[in-house]
C-alpha cells in the first residue's frame, strides 16, 4: 500500500475518516509499523490525494483527519479495456493492473474461444473485483475507480451462466473507437496523433481471436495493435500496451 485510499462512505463528521477494513488496519500497524500521531499518504476516492493523520487507533478500527492537497485529473485519452474471459488468476492480474494505471471502463466479455469453465469462480463477484482493483489503485496512488462491467451473469446453483453480449456483438453495436491487441498489428506509435476523448481496446481470449472474428474486425475497420515480437499471456499484453500507451501519448 502506497496510498490509504478512502471512500467518502468513511466519513463519520466533516474531514474525519474510520477505518474498519480489518487488512488495512493490520497493514498500516504491523507492515507501516505506523502509531497515533503518524501521517500517511492517502486519496479521496474520485476526488483528491493528500494526508491521513491517525488519531486513534485500537484493534479493531483507525479514526483520522484527511487533509486534501491536490485534484489529480482523469488520463486524457481515457482506455476501457474490454477484456475476454480468461483464468480467474489472471483476472485478478488485469484487475490490479487496471487500477494501478487508472483506465476509465473495464469490461470481461466473452470471445468465441472463451471457456465458460472460467464463469463458476468467485473471481466474478463484485465485491472481490472491486477489492482487487482498489488494492491496485492503492499501489499506484490512482483515486478513479474505473466503471466495471461483466458482459455476462455468472452461473447460479441451478442455472447456468446467461450471456449479456460477446465481443463481437458489442463491436457491431457501438459507436466506440475500437483497437483490438494482435501480434500482427501495428505498434502504437503508428496511430499517432490520438485525436478521440476515449479508446477501447480488445483483449482476447487464451486461444486467440478466431478467424470469424478477425473477418468482423476488418469488416467494422477495427485496426490491430502490435505490442511485442513474442507471444505473450493475457496479463503481459494489458501490461505491455498500458505502458506503451503512456509513453506513445507522453512523448
Amino acid at each position: 500500500m502506497n496510498y490509504l485510499l478512502l471512500d467518502p462512505s468513511q466519513e463519520t463528521d466533516p474531514g474525519k475518516f474510520k477505518i474498519s477494513n480489518q487488512v488495512r488496519v493490520t497493514h498500516i500497524l504491523k507492515v507501516l509499523q505506523k502509531k497515533e500521531g503518524d501521517k500517511i499518504k492517502a486519496g479521496l476516492l474520485n476526488s483528491s490525494l493528500g494526508i491521513f493523520k491517525i488519531l486513534k487507533v485500537n484493534a479493531a478500527e483507525l479514526l483520522g483527519t484527511y487533509t486534501p492537497i491536490l485534484k489529480p485529473k482523469r488520463r486524457n485519452p481515457g482506455i476501457q479495456l474490454i477484456v475476454s474471459v480468461q483464468r480467474p488468476p489472471t483476472v485478478e492480474k488485469i484487475l490490479e493492473l487496471s487500477g494501478v494505471w487508472g483506465v476509465s471502463g473495464l469490461e470481461f466479455r466473452l470471445a468465441a474461444l472463451s471457456r465458460t469453465e472460467y464463469l463458476t469462480s468467485p473471481v466474478w463477484k463484485e465485491e472481490n473485483m472491486k477489492a482487487k482493483l482498489l488494492l491496485g489503485m492503492e499501489q499506484g496512488g490512482n483515486i478513479f475507480f474505473p466503471k466495471l462491467t461483466l458482459g455476462f451473469v455468472p452461473p447460479g446453483k441451478k442455472a447456468s451462466f446467461e450471456k449479456k453480449g460477446s465481443i463481437s456483438e458489442i463491436v457491431r453495436s457501438s459507436s466506440h473507437r475500437f483497437y483490438y491487441l494482435d501480434k500482427k498489428g501495428k505498434a502504437i506509435r503508428e496511430f499517432f496523433p490520438f485525436q478521440e476523448k476515449e479508446y477501447s481496446i480488445l483483449v482476447g481470449p487464451e486461444p486467440g481471436w478466431t478467424k470469424t472474428e478477425l473477418e468482423i474486425f476488418k469488416k467494422l475497420n477495427i485496426p490491430s495493435i502490435r505490442l511485442s515480437s513474442s507471444i505473450l499471456r493475457s496479463e503481459q499484453a494489458v501490461s505491455f500496451f498500458l505502458s506503451q500507451w503512456e509513453s506513445s501519448v507522453l512523448s
